[in-house]
């Protein structure tokens, strides 16, 4: 999900040029996946707002099979093109408040990265209760956001509070804490929570119970 007018946090790759950084940053979204959720050659991983596949394409090589989801179609032209010759790739349009394209018990992973800053507090729960729809007993889910008890959030939302209610774009950064996170994942049912601070960031991850 990548709406026009996105107020992003700042994050400094300075010896870097553009292309550079969507790919260092991919790969590092990569590296987080694989040390909190874990993948492997099986399992089949949805993303939620997959944007141009900056994560997929690095993470489709690891899988059987990677879906992404997008509310823009834009975005899926652009992640196809940037895709094209994965054969284990899918692309799904969602309405941006659940997966209902996807069946139930049909992930073993699920995550959604530098998403849950654009949406409200309600549609960021729906998606942890669609993601526990859709994966299979024992299948893991990933999140993140700004964190807002951090020096680097507080920044960010001091920064943004300084638009005159008027003139605040229509996509605009909202932080979440950690208790906010764990509070989703284990009101959805997701057992073994945890949460990361990590500076301008909080991770959060779970487990989907084998057995109710």
């Amino acid at each position: 999900m990548s709406p026009v007018n996105v107020v992003r946090p700042r994050v400094s790759y300075p010896d870097l040029e553009r292309a550079e950084i969507f790919e260092a940053t991919g790969a590092e979204t990569k590296e987080t996946l694989l040390a909190t959720v874990g993948l492997n050659s099986q399992d089949t991983v949805v993303e939620i707002g997959c944007g141009v596949g900056r994560v997929g394409k690095p993470l489709a090589g690891l899988c059987r099979k990677w879906i992404g989801c997008d509310v823009s179609p834009n975005m899926l032209r652009f992640a196809a093109e940037r895709l094209q010759g994965l054969d284990n790739v899918e692309l799904r349009e969602i309405n941006g408040y659940d997966l209902q394209p996807l069946a139930d018990a049909s992930a073993d992973v699920v995550y959604s990265t530098i998403v849950f800053m654009h949406l409200e507090e309600w549609d960021r729960y729906n998606f942890v209760l669609e993601a526990y729809r859709v994966l299979r007993p024992g299948g893991r889910l990933y999140v993140d956001n700004v964190n807002l008890c951090s020096q680097q959030g507080w920044e960010v939302f001091e920064r943004h509070r300084e638009f005159a209610p008027k003139e605040r774009p229509a996509y605009i950064t909202k932080c979440s804490t950690p208790a906010e996170l764990a509070t989703y994942l284990k009101r959805a049912g997701f057992k073994s929570v945890q949460c990361k601070e990590d500076g301008l960031w909080i991770r959060a991850w779970g487990v989907k119970a084998d057995r109710a």
